[in-house]
């Protein structure tokens, strides 16, 4: 995979576009301390996980084996109080977690393919690939954390060629910084990046970088603590070795819903798929959710159970860990979807991700990696370099013309178009609402030979 490297890391670091489709949960330790056996946190053979409700709508409790929890279970010590942060809502933001290395060690019992994401090298030199991380989080609309068995001075020397330089020292860490809106943290072991969340985004990221490092180091609020939400929805979706989860503002998504999330924690033989939503007190909707997990691919052919805890709904099932060849992941209910003719651009985060077949053209795999749900055909592939790629979404400028939501309308996290391209493409992510004579170019990116 090739990528120029004045394009790399443009967002933050964030060149994981392959991999914004996972998704997964957090469970036991939230907010510190060392992980452990998360309670009630099982897999039935019925796919259960849990109590059933009883035709009264009562939850029974069922006793349950635990699952071990994984080093996404750290991921609550990083993210920061969002109230902290000048790029999110007070009421929360979306977060995801992998584990690529423990899901290794499953790679005998899971399907082809599973694994096929993490192959790829971090763009940093002294990084490694995204399969030998301990950890891969992504919070915050342009955050990434990079947990490893890396060399400091390695990455920092990588850091260097891709126009960073070095500052100060901040609580163990080493301070990065460029002249564009992009900021850096490292230590052994350990890096944090943050970029732009659009294409007018200007501000400085050094505040963002340091607000993450003062979550994880305990000097500042996280976000589990200064919203009881996100700790709620992160126990009832329990440990898992893919995450992907939000908190938001009443009814944005479920009526009276607060927040969604969805795992998935691997075993040797059975993996568990679980979502779950929160509501505010006393308009929990068990069967808005239960109507969602009949319209969703994200269990993978599973049949989930529904159960209520408290403001929770939580939806699982197990499946054969030898038929799971992706972790498509979805937010539980309606999308947040942005209207595409009010107001101005919407806030998305686009990545690009070329591979070269070796006759001077290739494909180019453009990612909504997160923000604003966005209706396909407000958003445009544009630029010059397009070429007859075969196999490929789309060949030629215009609208998009690759994934979308189950409806097909509207791109959202996850989303992906295939474009055939040559070696010194230059193409644009534009949005153009149709009907409006108003665009903004939202995402660029250049070929390696451009």
């Amino acid at each position: 995979m090739q990528e120029t490297r004045r394009s790399a890391l443009k967002r933050g670091g964030a060149t994981i576009a392959a991999l914004s489709t996972l998704s997964g949960c957090l469970g036991g330790v939230i907010g510190g301390g060392t992980p452990t056996e998360a309670a009630d946190d099982g897999d039935g053979d019925d796919g259960g996980g849990g109590s059933e409700s009883t035709p009264t709508g009562t939850p029974t409790a069922t006793p349950v084996p635990s699952r071990p929890e994984t080093p996404v279970s750290t991921l609550a010590r990083w993210m920061p109080d969002p109230a902290l942060l000048d790029q999110t809502e007070d009421s929360g933001y979306a977060l995801l977690g992998m584990a690529p290395r423990a899901l290794g060690e499953f790679e005998g019992a899971l399907g082809e393919g599973a694994l096929q994401q993490f192959q790829g090298r971090y763009p940093i030199p002294g990084v490694g690939t995204f399969g030998e991380q301990r950890a891969l989080f992504r919070f915050a609309r342009s955050v990434s954390v990079l947990l490893g068995d890396f060399d400091r001075t390695a990455v920092e020397d990588g850091l260097r060629q891709y126009g960073f330089e070095a500052g100060d020292a901040y609580r163990g860490f080493r301070l990065f910084g460029t002249t564009d809106p992009r900021a850096a943290a490292v230590r052994d072991g350990m890096l944090v990046t943050a970029g732009s969340v659009s294409s007018g985004d200007t501000a400085d990221k050094r505040p963002v970088v340091e607000a993450v490092v003062d979550a994880r180091t305990g000097n500042a609020d996280r976000y589990v603590d200064a919203v009881p939400d996100c700790r709620s929805l992160l126990e009832s979706i329990g440990s898992a070795h893919v995450l992907q989860g939000r908190t938001h503002g009443t009814g944005k998504t479920f009526e009276n819903g607060l927040g969604e999330g969805m795992g998935y924690h691997v075993g040797s033989d059975r993996t568990r798929v679980r979502a779950a939503a929160l509501f505010a007190e006393g308009k929990t909707d068990r069967t808005a959710m239960a109507d969602w997990t009949g319209n969703t691919d994200a269990f993978l052919g599973g049949e989930p159970s529904v159960r209520t805890d408290g403001r929770a709904v939580a939806a699982t099932a197990t499946v054969p860990t030898g038929d799971v060849t992706e972790f498509p992941g979805a937010f539980p209910g309606p999308e947040i979807e942005r209207d595409s003719g009010a107001g101005g651009p919407p806030t998305v985060s686009f990545g690009f991700a070329y591979v070269g077949s070796g006759d001077g053209v290739g494909v180019l795999t453009v990612t909504h990696e997160g923000g604003d749900s966005v209706p396909r055909e407000a958003i445009q592939i544009r630029g010059s370099g397009f070429a007859a790629v075969e196999g490929v979404d789309q060949t030629e400028p215009g609208v998009w013309q690759g994934s979308a939501d189950s409806d097909g309308e509207s791109l959202t996290a996850g989303s992906a178009v295939e474009v055939g391209v040559a070696s010194d493409y230059e193409i644009s992510v534009v949005w153009r609402p149709p009907e409006r004579d108003q665009s903004a170019t939202l995402a660029t990116h250049d070929g390696p030979d451009a």
